[in-house]
């Protein structure tokens, strides 16, 4: 069918365009709006959308004054309020990817200010402050999003992504108002009721909610590679590392299960070792991540204490890197894993450092423990020849995250033991 007053040929220039805009072919849809140019002496040269595809092309080549210069061009071209508040939030965006984010505000803002009730721009806006180093205003912004759509992912990512800001810089009382804030609002989301409580507002759990756990690592799981390698993230290795001391070099004979096993970063590393290599995880984004990676055998979509309570006597190795904080006491868990090693197993893994008490929910949300607690719970547990090492895990505002590289292991004869810690 054919739009008023433009013809059929401009139309499909603009698809096809658009599809290779959808693509990330930059070069692609210039070329297919070189087409609609001269498609049509009259429909395309004030068209707003060939100015606005023409943009986005050009951001994907990145040539941010081409880009910034055809949007202001697109913006001009048309006074539909839809299409205005569209371009502005468009806007926004390529400035963010550029690394612009105060510009990127002022588009959100602008896109705002003609359809002001459109929560995914408020979702954006959060983002673009966060990332200009305002995360109590991002926080704010992400409250107004619950605001308008009660219970909205997009809100509560914001929110959670302006708390995990916060708390890495110390700022818990700015984190505790914005987080009784969050619950006043989401009362019944687990995760604002489990930030609430690391933060003091209400009664500490014993471990965090898997929901909570599940929705965390689903919001992060695209990007989740790149951001640890930009916090320095040592625990794959140190485990690994550690799988080499205890068991020598890699001989593909061991039936091995990696727990919380994320993208697969401690996977990859430990397969030489596997003749089987099975990882479970809450969360669904992860275990795509880690399908992709190709290092399992087998994924499945569990939470730990439940996948090693179904598999007895089933693994030579455990590992497990940075998923025990979101537990408290460790009885139960490591109970589970002492069953699922055969007779002379060995389980392996971190968790972030605790000087005194047996463990502690901390402001981040995630819980440390003390070297004292992983001993006991280890020999409750009937295992022996266990170890803790201090590490740094990874860096947080900066500052190195103090960790304990653990070990123990299943006796072969039903002999206890206890090792000393190194």
């Amino acid at each position: 069918m054919e739009a008023p007053g433009i013809p059929v040929l401009l139309e499909d220039c603009l698809e096809r365009a658009l599809e290779r805009v959808r693509a990330g072919d930059g070069p692609g849809a210039e070329a297919a709006l070189a087409d609609a140019e001269t498609a049509s002496d009259t429909g395309a040269a004030g068209d707003a959308r060939v100015a606005h595809l023409r943009a986005v092309a050009a951001h994907l080549r990145h040539d941010a004054e081409a880009a910034e210069r055809l949007m202001a061009v697109a913006l001009t071209a048309t006074t539909d309020p839809t299409l205005v508040a569209s371009l502005h939030n468009d806007l926004g965006n390529m400035r963010l990817e550029a690394g612009r984010p105060a510009a990127a505000v002022e588009s959100y803002e602008a896109s705002l200010a003609v359809q002001p009730a459109d929560a995914p721009t408020w979702a954006n806006l959060a983002t673009a402050r966060r990332h200009a180093g305002d995360p109590v205003g991002a926080g704010r912004t992400g409250l107004h999003v619950l605001e308008l759509e009660s219970g909205a992912a997009l809100g509560r990512a914001a929110v959670g992504a302006a708390l995990v800001h916060l708390t890495g810089q110390g700022r818990t009382t700015e984190a505790l108002d914005l987080v009784r804030r969050w619950v006043e609002l989401d009362p019944e989301h687990p995760g604002a009721r489990h930030r609430l409580a690391a933060l003091g507002g209400l009664p500490v759990p014993d471990r965090a909610p898997d929901d909570y756990v599940e929705t965390l690592f689903d919001a992060s799981a695209e990007d989740f590679d790149d951001h640890l390698a930009g916090l320095g993230y040592r625990a794959p290795g140190l485990v690994v590392d550690h799988v080499t001391v205890l068991l020598g070099e890699a001989g593909g004979a061991l039936d091995v299960a990696d727990l919380g096993c994320g993208t697969g970063l401690v996977g990859h590393l430990v397969r030489p070792w596997a003749r089987s290599l099975v990882g479970c995880d809450l969360s669904v984004g992860m275990l795509r991540k880690a399908q992709r990676r190709g290092c399992y055998d087998t994924l499945h979509h569990a939470e730990l204490g439940a996948f090693l309570g179904a598999r007895h006597a089933a693994y030579d190795l455990v590992v497990c890197a940075d998923t025990l904080c979101y537990f408290g006491d460790l009885t139960d868990v490591t109970r589970a894993a002492a069953g699922a090693l055969r007779p002379g197993g060995t389980l392996v893994a971190t968790v972030e450092r605790l000087e005194d008490r047996s463990w502690q929910l901390t402001p981040t949300g995630r819980y440390a423990h003390s070297s004292g607690h992983l001993h006991e719970v280890a020999v409750r547990a009937g295992l022996h020849e266990v170890t803790t090492r201090r590490v740094h895990l990874r860096l947080e505002a900066g500052e190195p995250v103090e960790g304990l590289l653990w070990s123990a292991r299943r006796p072969r004869a039903a002999a206890d033991g206890t090792g000393a810690d190194s």
